[in-house]
């Protein structure tokens, strides 16, 4: 009995804080080692596929006359932020799992938490932006073409980069909510003992409402194609109005991926503000992240211009003079 006594403190010092004064673990995963060693495996395993996927469809586009599309421009920043957020904060995830530790520095967790949130609201921006710009293109034309002018887009773009900071930051620096180290899931997340009112405006205004637009635009869109499938002979040979409806509905496919992987995670933070499940808050975490990892699927999928260009950076055969062929590819015309 003493034995055992004496392993049991010693396996609490080893998961500690790594410090000399004697600190116990008594949270769920203490003694769970194939479960860490699970979570740490999936969080390495999809911070390499997510990185090196939306990598690619930057690269893709940079060398290839898919840089000379607006829309595939928006698509191109989307990725870029999701190789931030697969290379940043799901690799320091993994790291998180292997220390299995329930103390974390303050500071370096309100930053963790602030790129964290950050980056999934540049996300959730750009695809309401892409949104927009796709129904746009489907009703409105000349509006589009507005909006597709240098000035405008660079517009967007910042917009979609800056305007989660205004909710993201305030908790960094402990103005408005606060970032804390959850040892229950192991998380830099919202502290539970600062204001909540900056959670419930971050899921409102960076969630659903983004949500309920992106629905809407995507739904004009399919209204308008459905109204004008009895002239469909109208269309034959229109090669511009048929790839609008071909992007659009690949657009749609992403928004309800991301959709699906981080409606669960949102509803779960609100509705459980305790913790008091944390092993619901980590499978959703991860669930969004695999989600965060299918886009470049999609667009193999569905896209015929992306599979020619991600062959070009494989092949590295990417092409010298992108201007010439402009005007032989689909994307541009959308």
């Amino acid at each position: 009995m003493n034995d055992a006594s004496g392993d049991k403190f010693h396996i609490s010092l080893k998961l500690g804080d790594g410090s000399s004064n004697g600190t116990d673990c008594f949270e769920w995963w203490c003694f769970q080692y194939d479960t860490l060693i699970i979570l740490e495996a999936l969080a390495m395993f999809l911070c390499l596929v997510g990185s090196f996927g939306n990598l690619i469809t930057v690269l893709a586009i940079l060398f290839s006359s898919l840089r000379f599309s607006v829309n595939c421009i928006l698509i191109g920043s989307l990725s870029f932020a999701g190789f931030l957020y697969c290379s940043l904060i799901i690799s320091m995830q993994a790291v998180i799992f292997h220390r299995t530790s329930h103390k974390i520095p303050h500071d370096f967790c309100s930053a963790a938490g602030g790129i964290r949130y950050t980056l999934t609201g540049v996300i959730m921006a750009h695809l309401a932006v892409i949104a927009l710009y796709r129904f746009l293109n489907f009703v409105y034309i000349n509006t589009y073409r507005y909006m597709s002018e240098k000035r405008q887009l660079i517009i967007s773009l910042v917009v979609c980069w800056l305007l989660p900071c205004f909710f993201t930051i305030p908790p960094v620096v402990g103005v408005w909510g606060a970032y804390q180290f959850q040892s229950q899931i192991l998380s830099c997340t919202f502290a539970k003992s600062a204001d909540q009112s900056n959670r419930f405006a971050m899921v409102t205004a960076g969630f659903i409402i983004p949500c309920v637009f992106i629905i809407y635009c995507y739904a004009r869109i399919g209204c308008t194609a459905y109204s004008n499938f009895k002239h469909v002979r109208r269309w034959q040979g229109n090669s511009s109005k048929a790839d609008t409806i071909r992007i659009s509905t690949m657009m749609m496919f992403i928004f309800l991926i991301f959709f699906l992987g981080t409606f669960p995670f949102f509803v779960l933070h609100v509705i459980d503000k305790e913790f008091k499940h944390p092993i619901h808050h980590i499978w959703t975490t991860m669930f969004a992240w695999v989600m965060y990892c299918c886009n470049p699927v999609v667009y193999t999928l569905m896209d015929t211009d992306f599979r020619m260009a991600y062959k070009q950076v494989f092949m590295r055969n990417c092409k010298k003079n992108a201007m010439q062929a402009a005007g032989t590819t689909r994307a541009t015309s959308v």
